[in-house]
């Protein structure tokens, strides 16, 4: 929506549409509130005309440009991280990690009496038929597909990144 600033300024511009220009000269023949503004714009305009536009001498401009030229051009920052802070972070996990290994061990016991693997591969009774069904190597295969195109895609990539480094199109 225009305000009423913003109409009467484009018309007293001239950048408004000619049905625009007609409607607002209606509303400033009919309104006082169109009539007083446009007589208060009219002024500033006035006032903004008379006054020329500073603009700095040749010789500034081209001193500017030189200096600007004599500039290092700006390098784009690269943090490096401390090694310290990332070996201290690493121990902290690893030190934590075996500290529960140990806990675990510490609190169990290795009684396997129930364990009966020997009598299960001599016996026969371990069938893995309903392990291994048809549905399961399919999905199987179709993993290993997917992983082979991404180990593929991954080495195109790198060889023709690398191709274009040394310029061969």
């Amino acid at each position: 929506m225009i305000t009423i600033e913003e109409e009467i300024w484009d018309y007293i511009d001239g950048s408004s549409s000619q049905e625009q220009q007609l409607a607002v000269e209606a509303k400033i023949a009919s309104d006082p509130v169109y009539r007083s503004l446009y007589q208060e714009f009219l002024e500033i305009n006035k006032e903004m005309s008379g006054l020329g536009l500073e603009e700095p001498s040749m010789s500034f401009t081209r001193n500017v440009m030189e200096q600007v030229k004599l500039e290092i051009a700006p390098v784009s920052m690269k943090t490096k991280v401390d090694k310290r802070i990332i070996y201290s972070i690493s121990g902290f996990f690893i030190f934590s990690m075996l500290a529960i290994v140990t806990y675990i061990v510490a609190n169990s016991d290795f009684t396997f009496q129930d364990a009966k693997f020997g009598k299960l591969f001599s016996s026969g009774q371990l069938d893995f038929s309903k392990y291994f069904t048809p549905t399961f190597i399919k999905i199987f295969l179709f993993v290993d597909v997917l992983l082979a195109f991404a180990y593929l895609d991954s080495f195109l990539r790198t060889k023709r990144h690398s191709h274009q480094e040394n310029g061969i199109s």
